[in-house]
């Protein structure tokens, strides 16, 4: 009779079991998807926006060049043409961003203007630019010129080498702050 009590526990001990295992993926899943989300919540969101505008330039009462931007919908763009670029951001979480780093190629077609990349922020901003489509950064990139009489020298690289523009804050950028990059091309 003892015999008899103890298989009947322990089946009703696997009866019972069975569907508890069963939800526990379930149970897991929930405890992973906090995980997430809780995660996701750590993580600022910075929001980003790219707008082109083309440099017009006209002339004032006195005669002199008056520097306008032109940012429609639609740019007709023709050989010589400047461009500006415009990376309007903004730190949309509650919490700063740490070590912010902006990465912007130039375009296809285009040749960087040089010295024009800037950042509108109060605080410190390295600039960096790549000549190898991005796969290194330098503030001043150069190049090895073969001379006519065969010697190698080094160079600053020219605007048509230029590929990405990288802005690095190193600081932290608060909560719902703003941060906007330009930077200007010619078309070629």
């Amino acid at each position: 009779m003892k015999r008899q009590f103890a298989i009947g526990l322990g089946v009703a001990a696997v009866i019972l079991t069975i569907p508890f295992a069963s939800k526990l993926p379930v149970v897991a899943g929930l405890f992973h998807s906090d995980v997430a989300i809780a995660k996701a919540m750590q993580h600022p969101k910075v929001q980003l926006k790219l707008l082109g505008e083309k440099q017009v330039i006209s002339k004032d009462a006195q005669g002199k060049e008056v520097i306008s931007w032109n940012g429609a919908n639609q740019l007709a763009v023709q050989t010589g043409d400047v461009l500006r670029y415009r990376l309007m951001g903004k730190n949309e979480g509650d919490r700063p961003v740490k070590n912010l780093t902006l990465n912007q190629p130039i375009p296809k077609g285009t040749v960087f203007v040089l010295k024009s990349a800037k950042v509108a922020s109060s605080q410190p901003t390295q600039i960096t630019y790549s000549i190898n489509g991005g796969r290194s950064f330098v503030e001043a990139p150069t190049v090895q010129v073969a001379l006519a009489s065969g010697k190698v020298e080094t160079r600053p690289a020219p605007a048509e080498a230029y590929t990405n523009i990288r802005w690095n804050l190193p600081n932290t950028l608060a909560a719902k702050a703003p941060v906007n990059a330009e930077y200007q091309v010619k078309v070629r």
